[in-house]
Formats: structure tokens, sequence, C-alpha cells
């Protein structure tokens, strides 16, 4: 079976860069290609990125797209925003593409709390949602807009004069009950045939802009389950998706939000073994897909990434030995990924060093190859680096003054060993 050509649209948020990571190594994949709107986090995530596309709503976006997926040959895309799960299921053509979770009818009951809630009327689980002008029988109630998602807009009432004031504030409300006990997010994956063949809960723990920085794994109980398999039941779903719940006054789950795309914090069921963005194109070329499951892990934690850009096209890396590639004689495992990167990317490795042994003899005790390097420039003592280096390079060294010599040169960006984790992908 040919590979795969992945399109993953917007490409900035958290949840495109989980698809990144889920996908990066996959040998079903030709090219994964992040496509954005605006200038984000996208160019990080993506080496195969494509930017510049036209907002959803402008008037040219549908043929500039439909265009774009030609061009490229895309045989599955993954929507990372509602909205824009919603606008691509709605489109007459996608040139014979695959939508991930793509059925119309389904975004658009899943994008609104409205039409989720009635939906699903009928279920235990959902919370009381009381109607315009209704009188709430206890207090406080929410005010959330009925397209909304990671508990963006949302408010509490505790009174009718408040509740007033609050729906006015809102271009659509929905007012339902409040839920004050815990919540949890539920990732999900449905087969071709329909079939419900994950369902994890999940703790949403420290939540920054609406995404869980923190999250345990929670045992799936008969309740939830059969909350999964009725949401499974009463949409039409294909690939990976996800519910968040909230207890009740109770002790009962109600039901937050559905939605059809990979979560922000999904990475916590690949931590588990279960890839669920993978799982989602085997499951497109037609194969049975099972879940792996690790019992060795039960939470992930998360922390905000920076990566840098750098506008010098270099084309060699200069790496110092000493305290930079070998601290304490072992390997030094961040600056080694960023040399196997850009030999991967076609520059030249270059080790310059005045080490007071043989350096091909230190590295193959640190168990790193020397022909890792095109170049080992081994000086005297007194030998300065800068007269070896020439750019446009990288120089990588701990010691301050030769980073300090090194940068009166041109076309030379020098960096400590701290900085070197900006640059990887």
């Amino acid at each position: 079976m040919k590979k795969l050509n992945v399109l993953v649209f917007p490409c900035g948020s958290e949840n495109a860069g989980e698809i990144a990571q889920a996908l990066r190594y996959s040998l079903h994949v030709n090219r994964l290609i992040g496509a954005s709107s605006c200038e984000d986090h996208g160019r990080f995530h993506f080496v195969d990125y494509i930017g510049g596309v036209p907002f959803i709503h402008a008037p040219n976006f549908e043929d500039y797209f439909k265009d774009l997926i030609k061009t490229h040959h895309i045989d599955i895309i993954f929507a990372t925003h509602d909205t824009v799960c919603e606008k691509l299921a709605e489109m007459d053509a996608l040139e014979g593409c695959y939508l991930v979770n793509g059925d119309r009818m389904t975004t658009r009951i899943a994008r609104r709390k409205s039409l989720t809630y009635g939906a699903f009327a009928n279920a235990v689980w959902l919370p009381k949602v009381y109607e315009p002008g209704a009188k709430p029988d206890i207090w406080p109630i929410i005010v959330k807009p009925d397209c909304g998602q990671g508990g963006n807009g949302v408010m509490l009432a505790h009174n009718e004069h408040q509740l007033t004031q609050l729906i006015s504030s809102e271009e659509m409300p929905v007012v339902v009950e409040y839920l004050p006990g815990p919540e949890l997010t539920v990732d999900c994956f449905t087969n071709l045939r329909g079939e419900l063949v994950w369902a994890g809960p999940r703790t949403r723990e420290r939540i920054r802009a609406g995404i869980a920085m923190r999250s345990q794994s929670v045992a799936l109980d008969e309740e939830i389950a059969v909350i999964a398999q009725e949401i499974n039941a009463g949409l039409t779903l294909r690939g990976p998706w996800f519910f968040q719940l909230k207890k009740d006054r109770q002790d009962r789950w109600k039901l937050l939000e559905i939605s059809c795309r990979v979560a922000g914090t999904m990475v916590a069921q690949r931590a588990r073994g279960v890839n669920l963005p993978l799982m989602a194109l085997h499951d497109f070329m037609g194969r049975d897909v099972l879940p792996l499951v690790t019992p060795h892990v039960s939470f992930i934690d998360r922390a905000i990434k920076t990566r840098a850009s750098t506008t010098l096209m270099y084309t060699k890396v200069y790496v110092d030995l000493d305290d930079t590639l070998i601290i304490n004689e072992q390997p030094n495992p961040v600056v080694l990924a960023f040399l196997y990167q850009n030999r991967a990317r076609g520059k030249s490795l270059h080790l310059i060093t005045r080490h007071k042994k043989k350096p091909v003899d230190t590295l193959n005790q640190a168990a790193i190859s020397p022909l890792l390097f095109n170049e080992i420039i081994h000086l005297q003592e007194n030998e300065k680096k800068s007269l070896y280096i020439s750019g446009p390079a990288v120089f990588i060294d701990n010691h301050f003054p030769e980073r300090y010599d090194v940068a009166q040169g041109e076309d030379v960006l020098v960096l400590d060993v701290d900085a070197v984790e900006f640059y990887l992908a």
C-alpha cells in the first residue's frame, strides 16, 4: 500500500503538535504537512509547512484549500479545531480526501451545545438545560456560549439579576445546571465499522488555556462506558474523538461537551501505548486496530516547550568535546540529538577541541562513533578555534571566551550547551 500524505490544519495548536509527534516516525507516512492561516508554532511542529492559508470564512478559502489538497496529493486531513472540522465537513468535494471524523451532521452537532443537548435529550447523563425564560430551581447555574470549547466563556450566575446580565452579554447563550464535582476527559476511537474500540478516561489537572497540563488515567467504570457507547451510537464517528464529563451534586457524571478532533492532552493515551492519530491511519487503510495498553504508565505532566528559529542558513556545525559533547564522561543526549538532526538535513559536522587525549579514543569510550563527524579538528593548546571556523555555521561550546572569540566572525551562530534544545525539531 502506498504511503500517505497527511495534512494537519490548522497546525500551530497543542493538538496539532501531538498529531505531529504521533505520526513523525510512521512508516506509512510519505509527507506530514502542517498548514496554518496565521504565523504560529506550526513552523516548529512541521518541517513540511504551508503558511498563509486564507481564514476559513474568507471568500477564497474553499478554492484555495481544494487546490492545496490537489497540488500536494493529500490523502488524509486532521482538522484540529471544531469550527474548522465543521467547515471542511460542509465542503462539497475534498478531491477524494478522507477527513478524520468528518461526518457533516456529527460535526454540526458536536460544535453546538444546543444541538448536542437536543441529540441526546433523553439521556440520563445530560445536564439539566434551562430553556429561554425558564426560572432555575436551584442556584448557582452556568451560562456558556453555544459554540465554545475548553471552558472559554463559561460563567456562573448566583441569582436572577446576574443571569439576566450574563445572558445579555452572550450572543448565543446556553443555560445549564451547575456541576460542582470533578471533571474528566474521555479519549475515544471509533473504527471504520462504527465500533468503539477505545475509551480512556483521564483527569484534567492544572488547566492552562483550556488544556490539561497534568492528567492521570482513570478506570473505565460502567457509568462512563455506557455514556461512551451511547454517544458513539448516536453520532456517526470514525477515528479519534473525545467527550468531557463533570459530576453533579448527586455524584453522577454529566456531559460537558463532545468533540470530533484530537484533544490537546490526548498525548496521555499515547504515553500509555495507545497512539490514536496513528490508529486513524491504519483504520483509513482498512486495517483492524487494537489498542496495546501498557500498565506501567498512569499519568503525564506537561510544560511549555520553547523553540527558536534562526535566519542564518548555516551549512556546518562545529562542536566542542569537553563539557559540551561529553559531560562527566557521558554523552550529552541533547547535543547528540542536534548533531544527528543536522546530519539528516545534509549539514557537515565538525568536532573541534583541544582535548588532551586522542579525541577518537575518548569518543569511542563514550560510545560515540567518530564517523559521525565529517572532520575532527584537534588543536594545540594555544590555537584559537576561530581560525578554523568558517560560516555560515553553528558553533557549540560551553566556554564563554571561546564563544565570544568565534562570535566576532561573520555568519556564525554561537550557542552555549543549554541553548541547543531550542533548535531541536
